[in-house]
């Protein structure tokens, strides 16, 4: 007897940010798991054909058992049925569910159930059509008829409690799945459908019981291992976490929202080396939208004085720089003129900073970076140009102002300075101890 399938996605979309390591969840690849309806099509049992309809069930009934449903949506096709036995609209309805054609079917079920309202395969069939539409509700409304009919099969509670989920009712999706595993305590998918759901509803120490359990029964399944990593890293366990995603990465994960997760555990942990490993996997196997937070791992890294591993990282996305956005070269040469200037090489940087500027004219880094290297050499009226540059965009306004403002100093020219100080000030007000600084030039320009 053939079965109609279902096929519904689980959707366990769990997005990785960088910068904040205890709010970021892991991505676990989706489970595709089948919902099975018991009845068969032209089943004689629950829905009788009508004497005229003998013909065209004996030319459906081996299209049917053979798998042939698109030859057999040929003959059902032109079928009204709303003049027709439940039996065929029935068998129509499923017929079109085979072919994903979720409207012709929901259009025969519906009409199947016109003439008996307590047909239980149309009403599984319809349930589950719904579901394919994602119309969570009118799937439930048809499941909970099916139950008030004694209908209760393991796939039924599967069915109910994935709507539930979709509904935002995790503590409701629990219930149904715990009861689907039940009646099918073998059942791997409704394992994790169920181990999904206890995580949603925030019962982290019973999802934790459930996936060690699973684990044991599975060693070798990484996407197991990105569960445990979620819970753990959800209870703020990021050593632990860490552990279990390095598992799941030796067992073949390689989902570069993984890798940089990893990445970023290790840097907060100290191990940069293994940190940069990864940063250069996602570099040159992940798409360009992840580029621009391998960028931020490497401002770390300078920002901490990890030049070694800093200068790996270079390496890596200078040999992939073809691949970076404009904007993002121009940061990258940013960072290597940042680690020029760490290594003293102060021609080097200014090369660097001079070709940012001019791949990203409104690089507020670079130009501060420019700006202040060129007023440490003594260059200050080109220093000033490019520290002007950097006070017009916002978030630089501020440090841009205060280097015009110690250039100007360097010039005794204190009315200068203070006009520079007054604008940070204006600019930023909690920065009260300017203040003073700026009395104290007054009282030197009164002194003149």
């Amino acid at each position: 007897m053939k079965t109609i399938i279902a096929l519904c996605a689980l959707l366990m979309a769990l997005t990785a940010s960088l910068s904040h390591a205890n709010k970021v969840e892991v991505i676990v690849p989706a489970s595709t798991w089948e919902f099975n309806i018991k009845y068969g099509l032209l089943h004689n049992e629950t829905a009788r054909l009508s004497p005229n309809e003998q013909g065209i069930a004996q030319q459906l009934r081996p299209l049917l058992e053979g798998g042939d449903y698109r030859q057999a949506w040929q003959l059902l096709s032109k079928v009204n049925t709303k003049k027709t036995s439940a039996a065929l609209a029935q068998a129509k309805g499923q017929v079109a569910m085979q072919l994903d054609n979720t409207k012709a079917a929901i259009a025969a079920l519906q009409d199947a159930l016109n003439k008996r309202p307590d047909l239980i395969p149309s009403i599984r069939a319809l349930a589950g059509a719904y579901l394919k539409e994602g119309n969570y509700p009118q799937s439930l409304k048809y499941l909970s008829q099916a139950l008030q009919l004694g209908d209760q099969d393991a796939s039924m509670f599967a069915q109910m409690a994935y709507s539930s989920m979709q509904q935002n009712q995790p503590h409701a999706a629990v219930a149904g799945f715990r009861q689907a595993l039940f009646l099918a305590p073998e059942n791997k998918d409704y394992q994790r459908s169920l181990l999904w759901a206890l995580t949603e509803a925030g019962n982290t120490d019973e999802a934790n019981a459930l996936v060690q359990q699973m684990i044991e029964q599975s060693p070798n399944d990484s996407k197991l291992w990105l569960h445990l990593a979620q819970i753990q890293l959800a209870a703020n366990e990021q050593t632990a976490a860490l552990t279990s995603m390095e598992i799941a990465y030796r067992l073949g994960d390689n989902t570069v929202t993984n890798l940089l997760l990893s990445a970023q555990l290790h840097l907060s942990h100290g191990d940069t080396e293994q940190a940069v490993k990864l940063l250069s996997k996602v570099i040159k196997s992940g798409p360009r939208k992840y580029h621009e937070k391998v960028l931020q791992a490497l401002a770390l890294l300078i920002s901490k004085d990890y030049r070694g591993d800093a200068g790996k990282l270079v390496k890596t996305l200078s040999g992939s720089a073809k691949k970076l956005s404009a904007k993002n070269q121009s940061l990258l040469l940013t960072y290597q003129g940042q680690l020029a200037e760490q290594n003293k090489n102060t021609s080097q940087a200014e090369k660097h900073y001079r070709r940012a500027i001019s791949l990203n004219a409104t690089n507020g880094s670079a130009l501060l970076r420019l700006g202040s290297l060129l007023l440490s050499k003594n260059r200050l009226q080109r220093a000033d140009l490019y520290l002007t540059r950097a006070s017009a965009i916002k978030q630089y306004r501020e440090q841009a102002l205060l280097l015009r403002a110690q250039l100007a100093i360097d010039q005794n020219n204190y009315a200068k300075a203070i006009d520079m100080l007054n604008k940070a000030y204006k600019h930023n007000p909690t920065r009260r101890d300017l203040i003073a600084n700026i009395q104290q030039l007054e009282q030197l320009q009164r002194a003149l």
